[in-house]
């Protein structure tokens, strides 16, 4: 039975960087577009390591004629129109309908950033159609450029134990969920998932904190960009994920410690549900793609929102926790 249990965490565990992985914004992804009759088509690249060069490859179908071109329009500035230079892209090769149309740019110092988009022209320079990253969501504009990151080299120790910690994390939590579903359904001991909530818990301070800054500094040169410090969504999601870790483990600290620090404030079956909570705000969490970004005001409002309700949360509990 003891197997099973481990065995279904490691599914889970699996499963959600699975998930991780995949809705990540920060993995090249194939982009097609169609603009006045002409299809783009193109691997994005969305980061290459500071002061080294990338190729950037794009094949185009439906150009009127051979005397039309590509244009690779670019900005480190903010993306607005008039910030973007231009640069014509090689004819590389044609195939058929197919003109495959490629540029090399550069990365410059880790941490910056560089957007991009597209121009087919005609032989006056005329602009005959453009393709920009037209699979955004709302949170951006339609036509958003795409966005290119100049990234540090992380040493090899960092990145392992900072992806040791985090699937740690995820392993613990898993298992902390597969034992509140039984307390949920039989009114099983609670300690067991108390204390797989607790090394959960410290898992992720570990892989957000002390690893994840270094892994800050040394691939974007900046240390924490959680709030207050910062609005990087990467940083907050962490924050957010530890603050309801903590807020779980803290419900059942009576439990946790034998009853020697504090009480658990809540019966066993509701710690069982604020055990199975905990793995769908991971859920959550982890469905909001890697590297996405949001505005400096929803970020702020969102986390001091979330902070302030569970620790409001716990506090209600403690204090009815205490008049029982």
């Amino acid at each position: 039975m003891k197997l099973m249990r481990i065995g279904l965490a490691v599914l889970l565990t699996v499963a959600m960087l699975y998930v991780a992985r995949t809705n990540s914004k920060g993995q090249p992804e194939l982009y097609t577009h169609t603009d006045s009759g002409i299809t783009f088509e193109m691997v994005s690249v969305p980061k290459a390591l500071e002061h080294t060069d990338a190729a950037v490859t794009i094949a185009v179908s439906g150009l009127p004629d051979m005397s039309c071109g590509m244009v690779f329009r670019y900005t480190e500035q903010n993306p607005h129109p008039g910030d973007f230079k231009s640069m014509a892209m090689r004819r590389d090769s044609i195939s058929g309908e197919t003109t495959f149309f490629s540029t090399v740019i550069s990365a410059g110092t880790k941490g910056g950033k560089l957007w991009y988009y597209f121009e087919a022209v005609d032989s006056t320079g005329s602009v005959l159609a453009s393709f920009a990253d037209f699979a955004e969501t709302d949170i951006q504009a339609k036509d958003a450029p795409f966005l290119f990151k100049y990234i540090g080299e992380v040493p090899l120790v960092v990145l392992i134990l900072h992806l040791i910690f985090i699937f740690a994390t995820v392993f613990f939590l898993s298992l902390a969920t597969v034992h509140a579903l039984r307390l949920v359904s039989t009114g099983a001991n609670v300690r067991p998932m108390a204390v797989f909530l607790f090394w959960a818990t410290v898992m992720c301070f570990l892989g957000g904190y002390p690893f994840g800054i270094p892994m800050n500094w040394y691939a974007f040169g900046v240390t924490w960009e959680g709030v207050p410090f910062g609005h990087d969504a990467t940083d907050n999601k962490t924050q957010l994920l530890f603050v309801y870790l903590l807020f779980a483990t803290l419900t059942a600290l009576g439990s946790l410690t034998h009853g020697r620090i504090g009480r658990d404030i809540l019966a066993p079956q509701a710690l069982g549900w604020v055990g199975i909570s905990t793995f769908a705000v991971m859920l959550f969490i982890y469905l909001v793609p890697h590297s996405i970004q949001f505005t400096p005001t929803f970020t702020y409002a969102f986390c001091y929102t979330w902070i302030g309700v569970v620790g409001l949360l716990y506090v209600v509990g403690l204090l009815r926790s205490r008049a029982r």
